[in-house]
Parts: structure tokens; sequence; C-alpha cells
């Protein structure tokens, strides 16, 4: 195993007029390949922020962030957003479904932007996510449950070596979020893309390879 994306000493703060708050500070994380995390912790403590700093969405008050042995954060915005594309997809707890595009064409979206669209990897996809009769339909006609499971092939589809997933059963039933955990499994070993999960559940974090905690500012192995 390598590590695909790497945090060294990752601080974050916000500033208000009342003055700076602290998230955290000293997080030093090595997401390896192929591997399944969960990333825990009380509301508020910073986890989101963690994981849009790791996928390059965000940038950290100081620190280093690295893909692979490329400093995200010292490339040029350009460099950047192709890193982001090649390496990385995002499963967000609103699902950010395309409205005026249908499922078939939601799940394609993101793989033709970044010219990684292969129909028969995608075909994979769809059949191992149940999605075959859905192809068709509006993002607004289909149940909390569909719609991660579609925002899920849509990440996938467009190949990425690391996957991060925000709170991706956080709205959802007991039933649904089963099938939704079983799932972004199965892609982590069938596709051997890294996993990193947000989750506030401990059963679903037990599940998952390494479980890390963040609390009081700092970040630990479960």
């Amino acid at each position: 195993m390598h590590d695909q994306i790497k945090l060294k000493n990752i601080s974050k703060s916000f500033y208000t007029n009342s003055g700076s708050t602290e998230l955290f500070n000293d997080v030093n994380i090595n997401f390896c390949s192929s591997t399944s995390y969960a990333l825990i912790g009380e509301s508020g403590v910073g986890k989101s922020t963690l994981l849009h700093i790791a996928s390059g969405l965000e940038s950290p008050t100081s620190g280093e962030v690295f893909f692979g042995e490329k400093n995200f954060w010292s490339l040029r915005a350009s460099n950047q957003s192709l890193l982001r594309l090649n390496e990385t997809a995002i499963i967000f707890q609103q699902y950010n479904l395309i409205p005026c595009l249908n499922v078939k064409e939601n799940i394609e979206f993101q793989s033709r932007i970044n010219n990684k669209h292969d129909s028969d990897y995608i075909s994979a996809i769809i059949k191992d996510l149940q999605l075959g009769k859905l192809l068709e339909e509006w993002p607004e006609n289909l149940s909390g449950g569909e719609q991660q499971r579609v925002a899920i092939a849509r990440a996938l589809a467009a190949q990425p070596k690391i996957l991060f997933a925000d709170e991706p059963t956080g709205s959802l039933d007991e039933k649904n979020s089963k099938i939704v955990l079983d799932m972004l499994l199965n892609i982590n070993q069938k596709y051997n893309t890294s996993l990193v999960v947000i989750t506030h559940s401990l059963a679903i974090a037990s599940k998952l390879e390494v479980c890390l905690e963040l609390k009081s500012r700092k970040i630990s192995k479960k």
C-alpha cells in the first residue's frame, strides 16, 4: 500500500469580528490506497472541513496536503483542478443530483467532464448499485436511498483513486443505510478505491478498517 493523500501538520481556523476560532491543529493523516476509513467526532468539531481539506476543496490555515508526491497547494489552480478531478470524488449529504438530467445522465456527468467515460465500467457500476430500472427517471421521482445510490454511481463513474463520503447514511432509514454502507464497502474491495466516510454511527465506523476520531482539535486512532 502507498499513500494516496497525506495531510501534514494541518491546522484550520476561522476568523470573525469577535476573533479567531480554531477547529483543529497539527493534524497528520496518511490515507493509504485500497483502505477504508471512518472519521468520527461530535457535531461542529470540523469533520466536513477536514474532508474538504483532504479532497482539495478547501485550503488549510497552515500545513501541507500531498496527492502522492505532489504538494497540492503549491500547484497552479489549473493543475489543482485537474488533480482533484482525476484523483478524488465526493458523495455529499445532500446528494447534489442535477435536476434537469435523468439518472443515466447524472451518473455519466463527471466522467465526461474529466474524459474518463468508460461505458463498460459504468454499466458494471449501474449493475452493482441496482440502478438499471431507474436510468430514465428524474431525481425528483427518486427516494432518498435511490438518490444516494445515484450519487455514489456518479462519483465512481469518474474512476477516483479515493472516495470521500460525508454522512452518506445520515438521512436514510436503517434498511437503506445498511444497503448503502454494504455497497460502499463492496466498491472499496472490488475497485481498490480508498474510502473515507464521515459518520456519527459507531456501528458504521466499526465496519471500516481504520477509525479516526476528531476531538479537542486533534485527530487520533480509535
